[in-house]
């Protein structure tokens, strides 16, 4: 018991001489979070207005700016604190080493994060499919990927499985190729109802005029003559092309008296 008042006697001693350094600390800190902070805004808004670099790449300086700007400043404040960096950082080394092997699927990620920012396969507003899971980027983090797809719902990859997938990006060049199947009776003339496909289309401004549009007898089917139509059209335009053409191409058919079939299938009975 008399141990434990002596401990506590000197309590006032012990707040009186590191208080000063705790609170150098707390002033670091606060004030250190809110430059790096903003420092991390600022490199986001600088490096999106040089050239050739997109939003992707400036998030990722930004969200480079603030990890190690976070670290100076955790530093400097256990500085301030007088506390040993070199026995800290022997403890941080033997910490780092153990949790290693725990967190080595994070730190797979954050090397994925910098090898994507790196070789930029897909920007910020891209349509890409990645690991099975079709949607528009969104984020691209460190550690995680975000995509939205287009019932708004938010898909997060983790980038390991990004950089370790297969990735299509149908935003790259800026324009797609839309293949479309047209089935024609076998009584058709072929070559009428080829032109009719292609004068449906025509009159699209989204569709691209060079290379022009193409359609050619592909497949002879079981209850048809398949006709394959194929544009161009800008990336963004793809999907509402690809639910707008059918319409006219069918009514331009009905109206030159070109009948597309429906699949059948005849019977034959063999006597015996």
């Amino acid at each position: 018991m008399d141990i434990i008042m002596e401990k506590l006697a000197l309590i006032p001693d012990y707040a009186v001489k590191f208080t000063p350094s705790i609170l150098l600390a707390l002033i670091i800190f606060i004030i250190g979070r809110i430059i790096v902070r903003k420092a991390s805004t600022k490199t986001v808004k600088v490096t999106s207005n040089i050239p050739n670099v997109d939003a992707t790449l400036a998030k990722f300086f930004g969200s480079l700016i603030l990890f190690v700007g976070m670290g100076a400043v955790i530093i400097m404040a256990l500085s301030a604190m007088k506390i040993n960096l070199a026995f800290l950082a022997t403890i941080i080394g033997a910490l780092v080493l153990a949790l290693g092997f725990a967190l080595q699927d994070t730190l797979g990620d954050f090397a994925s994060g910098i090898m994507l920012a790196l070789f930029r396969p897909f920007k910020i507003g891209d349509e890409v499919n990645i690991a099975g899971e079709r949607g528009v980027v969104v984020d691209c983090g460190l550690f995680r990927t975000k995509m939205k797809t287009r019932d708004n719902i938010v898909i997060s990859v983790s980038n390991g499985d990004v950089f370790g997938n297969t990735i299509k990006n149908f935003n790259h060049d800026g324009k797609l190729r839309l293949d479309t199947d047209i089935g024609v009776s076998y009584d058709a003339d072929l070559d009428k109802a080829i032109a009719t496909i292609l004068k449906a289309v025509s009159t699209d401004e989204r569709i691209y005029k060079d290379p022009a549009p193409w359609a050619k007898v592909t497949t002879l089917g079981d209850s048809a003559v398949t006709i394959q139509l194929r544009v161009w059209t800008d990336a963004e335009d793809h999907r509402d092309v690809k639910m707008d053409i059918s319409q006219p191409i069918k009514q331009a058919l009905d109206k030159a008296g070109i009948e597309i079939p429906y699949e059948h299938a005849m019977i034959i009975f063999k006597e015996a």
